[in-house]
């Protein structure tokens, strides 16, 4: 296994039913790197996560995580993976801190509140660690959502809309915790809509569209304002 992190997708394909999902989509993200997909709904932006993340077959084409084949070693690549979505997965019965150590125990980690204090000061949560999650603020609650999914040190992080229902501050504070994950040497594949905050965090930008990855370029070498206003017309005047 690679001790850095990467991702890998080589011609990933996905039928629902007879009807083609996803086609050929392929990329490469190294240590460091992060990626915004981007596309309009039912593009198959969240399915091309669930199978990142083990959680869906490709019907064609193979995902490696770190080195691993995702289809051979399926439970070593879940060890490598940390997963937030607009939905926190968070128990609101419990308090942040005993969301975290119950987090930890799934995830088998031994001694394990140090690096619960350590997520908690990442995520500046320090004040809420012992109020129940059901009574936070959205924009805590996702953070609290990002201390779960980086609690084991994964390698790579997957995000599914993470900023759907945030404010501006909330999504500038989640935009902070995904840029800081990648500067530590993790590898980030995130979808949105919300392109302004997933262009912060991230430097390079994807388009899917019609099945198919009709654009992935860095973030430096795009035109940002034009690109998050519409970026399906921006894509296709280059085309």
């Amino acid at each position: 296994m690679s001790e850095k992190a990467s991702i890998n997708l080589l011609s990933i394909s996905k039928l629902f039913g007879n009807r083609p999902v996803l086609e050929n989509i392929s990329f490469n993200l190294d240590a460091g790197q992060a990626l915004c997909v981007c596309g309009p709904n039912a593009a198959g932006k969240t399915t091309l996560v669930r199978i990142a993340a083990t959680v869906a077959r490709p019907d064609a084409g193979s995902v490696e995580i770190c080195g691993l084949d995702v289809r051979k070693e399926p439970e070593k690549v879940k060890r490598l993976l940390g997963f937030i979505s607009h939905k926190p997965m968070v128990y609101p019965q419990l308090t942040v801190v005993e969301n975290l150590r119950f987090f930890a125990r799934i995830y088998g980690l031994k001694a394990a509140d140090g690096r619960i204090d350590e997520v908690l000061e990442q995520g500046g949560l320090g004040a809420y660690r012992d109020q129940p999650a059901g009574i936070l603020s959205a924009g805590i609650t996702q953070r609290l959502a990002i201390c779960r999914a980086i609690l084991h040190r994964p390698k790579v992080l997957l995000a599914d809309e993470p900023f759907a229902g945030l404010d501006q501050d909330a999504a500038g504070q989640l935009t902070g915790l995904i840029r800081d994950f990648a500067k530590a040497g993790g590898v980030v594949v995130l979808t949105s809509h919300n392109v302004r905050f997933s262009l912060g965090c991230c430097d390079r930008a994807a388009v899917l569209d019609d099945k198919a990855i009709v654009f992935n370029e860095p973030v430096s070498q795009i035109d940002v304002e034009s690109f998050a206003h519409d970026y399906l017309c921006y894509v296709r005047r280059r085309l």
